[in-house]
């Protein structure tokens, strides 16, 4: 793609981001009543957009295999502890019917993974034509990513606990 078309679709690609963004902290600034397997459709939507960003820079600008698997393990590594943290503050309340929830309101969730996605286009922008923007980038959003899959993992076994206590299982 020429340096001219990429130009022309900057607006378009910052319009979808930015729907994305308002949607998406719209959707966590509230309390949530969800059930066990609804909870895991945004982790699952998050992951799509996610690999989907790093496939596409990789069909731009291929960067080796290594680089880019060393930042997202990195990025896995940093953000497990993160996830388990954010898990830990939520709250949980078990409901009436089983295997539904109430989750506390949790913005941060999407600010985080808003935010990787922000950064990762200002790495690209600071370096570019260098190779340390795309595996920065990608490693920010594997942060992102592990942390947001460990937090729903940590939401998960507490809500199991509280059914658990509950008798429901």
């Amino acid at each position: 793609m020429n340096e001219h078309a990429t130009q022309q679709m900057l607006p378009i690609t910052l319009a979808i981001y930015a729907v994305v963004a308002v949607l998406l902290i719209r959707r966590y600034s509230r309390p949530m009543r969800i059930s066990i397997s609804r909870m895991w459709v945004g982790p699952v939507i998050f992951l799509a957009m996610t690999a989907l960003a790093i496939w596409g820079e990789q069909q731009q600008m291929p960067m080796p295999v290594p680089l880019i698997s060393l930042a997202l393990a990195a990025g896995v590594v940093l953000g497990i502890p993160l996830g388990m943290l954010r898990g830990m503050h939520t709250t949980v309340r078990a409901t009436e019917r089983p295997g539904v929830m109430h989750l506390g309101p949790s913005w941060i969730v999407a600010v985080i993974w808003l935010g990787a996605f922000a950064i990762r286009a200002g790495l690209r922008i600071a370096f570019m034509g260098t190779a340390y923007a795309a595996p920065l980038g990608d490693g920010l959003l594997a942060l992102a990513i592990a942390m947001l899959v460990t937090s729903y993992y940590v939401i998960y076994k507490k809500y199991r606990a509280l059914e658990h206590e509950a008798g429901q299982i």
